[in-house]
């Protein structure tokens, strides 16, 4: 561009002057004229020389400008995809954030459902442990009372005594019935009197188990009412249930259940041994469906 314009305007100059020159020569003027307009010619020449410069220097300010301007130009869409980078980051991040909120509001409604299940626990433990108070309280007055009305009988035909939880009653045959007999005999039928009357106004909540329980000798004899051990201790078992009931046991807080001879407390090898294991116990425990629906709540 520079190029080209430089020509043209010194080709202008030159035809002017020449112009100039020529009529000068063809006219008639007075030197002082003639050395006015040489002087004009080259203030112009020096008023063109000065606006080529500022020409120049204009361009190469424009020059300048246009690469500054590139620059920014860059640096501008250099920002604007970095923006736009960070945009779709800050996006991502809300997504994220928003998917984490919506599992820990997830999270607290299970945590909060669990501490409801966990208090709801906590409560039922808290009714068994006073429930278990009551009954251990219960069964310490329920075993006084039993020991000071049975305390005329010796050991060997009467012991009372607590395990796991549970109260046992224990009656020897010898003390109930004769032997290979499942008829009470009349001492049997007042000691069990007397029982009944105090579990009927002490036992109140409690299961009753009569379990039966013989020596290892065989049964003998074609005429008896039973096969076996098994069935004698069943037999007899029943016939304390009914002795209960009829006394004021309720029926349904009594069971009967006969062990044979497969529960001994001690050896067969001696006559002391089998006669402490041939006896009938009475066992008083804690209601199990309460306990369980408890602990299914």
């Amino acid at each position: 561009m520079n190029l080209q314009i430089q020509p043209i305007k010194q080709s202008f100059l030159s035809i002017l002057l020449f112009s100039f020159l020529s009529i000068i020569a063809f006219s008639c003027v007075s030197p002082k004229k003639y050395k006015a307009k040489i002087a004009e010619v080259e203030r112009k020449e020096q008023e063109n020389e000065r606006i080529k410069r500022q020409f120049y220097e204009a361009q190469k300010l424009l020059l300048q400008s246009s690469d500054s301007l590139k620059g920014v130009i860059v640096d501008l869409q250099t920002k604007d995809y970095q923006l736009d980078s960070l945009q779709k980051r800050a996006k991502k991040i809300v997504d994220e954030n928003s998917l984490l909120n919506k599992e820990l509001q997830e999270k607290e409604k299970e945590l909060a459902r669990k501490e409801g299940e966990i208090l709801g626990k906590e409560k039922n433990i808290s009714v068994l442990k006073n429930k278990q108070y009551k009954r251990q309280r219960q069964s310490n007055e329920l075993q006084k009372s039993i020991k000071t009305a049975f305390s005329s009988l010796n050991k060997e035909s009467f012991s009372v005594k607590e395990k796991s939880g549970r109260l046992y009653i224990s009656l020897s045959n010898k003390l109930l019935f004769e032997t290979a007999s499942i008829d009470i005999n009349s001492e049997g039928k007042k000691a069990l009197q007397k029982l009944a009357a105090l579990l009927k106004n002490n036992a109140s909540g409690l299961d009753i188990w009569v379990e039966g329980h013989t020596d290892n000798m065989p049964v003998t004899g074609a005429e008896l009412p039973f096969k076996d051990n098994w069935q004698l201790s069943a037999l007899r078992a029943s016939v304390v249930v009914r002795i209960l009931v009829e006394n004021g046991i309720s029926p349904q807080s009594v069971v009967a259940a006969g062990h044979g001879e497969y529960l001994p407390i001690t050896s067969n090898k001696t006559a002391e041994g089998k006669s402490e294991n041939r006896r009938i116990e009475i066992v008083l425990l804690p209601k199990l469906d309460e306990i369980f629906e408890l602990l299914e709540k």
